[in-house]
């Protein structure tokens, strides 16, 4: 008896210690404060960064150093990985974790930095015929797996806010958005009714999309602040209405006025309200 008892214990000491030892991790390196040239780097790379809280702003550098600390950055084709890309990068991909628990993005571990826009294999099946092309991309997240970024295009979307892109937001609400399992544009809740709106809102937004996209002429005098891309399914709306709720809120809550309510309710993050007052020159425009 005592025997089986022992067994069992031991079970339980292999099962549980992995996991605290994760969480206690975690918290030590969320604890380790960014450099000064870090911290300038965050500042320059995410405007918004210094309309948050003091509260926000710490949580959000405890967040960028487990980040920094726990992903390894890859250059491809020769690329140099500088400290400005990584911490540019893991600011975008950490403020989406603002005002939750996290764990920062535990399944993934590596990304990866193209200079510029990069040539991907890619593989269809239609009518069960399968077939393979090449496509450029700015950026991709595999399930489960890395995120992959072009450089280039992610310093030209800071350098150009106006445009209303981010290809970085972009890609890491693809990584929010599989926490469930599915890259179905609903990314998971701390519980089921703080998401009950979300599925109606964004079907209906959806759908006004795909027939802005189909039907050009019947707007063609209509600014549109969401990028015809995320027509293409709901995860790539879920993931372009990110970019356009954090580089462009004004436009977009004058716009789709739902639409950001429900980001605004998901991220917990106003931005909106934090740039109201004081704006960027030039960068949300009404």
């Amino acid at each position: 008896m005592l025997t089986f008892l022992a067994i069992i214990l031991l079970a339980i000491l292999i099962w549980l210690v992995p996991i605290y030892y994760q969480r206690l991790r975690r918290r030590y390196l969320r604890s380790r404060p960014l450099t000064a040239t870090q911290q300038r780097i965050l500042t320059e790379a995410l405007p918004l960064y210094r309309h948050l809280t003091p509260s926000m702003q710490r949580e959000l550098q405890g967040n960028i150093s487990l980040f920094l600390r726990s992903k390894e950055f890859v250059g491809c084709e020769d690329l140099a990985v500088t400290e400005q890309m990584r911490v540019a990068v893991a600011a975008h991909a950490c403020l989406l974790l603002l005002g939750r628990e996290n764990s920062c993005y535990p399944d993934l571990y590596t990304v990866l930095l193209y200079p510029d826009t990069y040539v991907a294999r890619e593989t269809r099946v239609e009518n069960y015929v399968e077939s393979t092309a090449h496509s450029a991309r700015e950026g991709e997240a595999h399930y489960r797996g890395p995120v992959v970024l072009s450089w280039g295009d992610l310093a030209e979307d800071l350098r150009f806010p106006q445009r209303g892109r981010n290809v970085a937001l972009h890609e890491f609400a693809h990584k929010l958005d599989e926490e469930d399992g599915y890259y179905d544009g609903r990314p998971l809740f701390e519980n089921g009714s703080s998401g009950k709106s979300w599925a109606p809102v964004l079907g209906r937004e959806f759908k006004r999309l795909r027939q802005r996209r189909d039907h050009p002429h019947s707007a063609a005098h209509h600014h549109e602040v969401l990028d015809f891309y995320g027509a293409e399914s709901p995860a790539e709306f879920f993931a372009v209405a990110t970019e356009a709720f954090f580089v462009s809120p004004m436009a977009m809550r004058a716009e789709h006025p739902q639409l950001y309510e429900e980001l605004r309710k998901l991220y917990r993050l106003d931005p909106h309200a934090l740039l109201h007052e004081n704006p960027p020159a030039g960068q949300y425009p009404e």
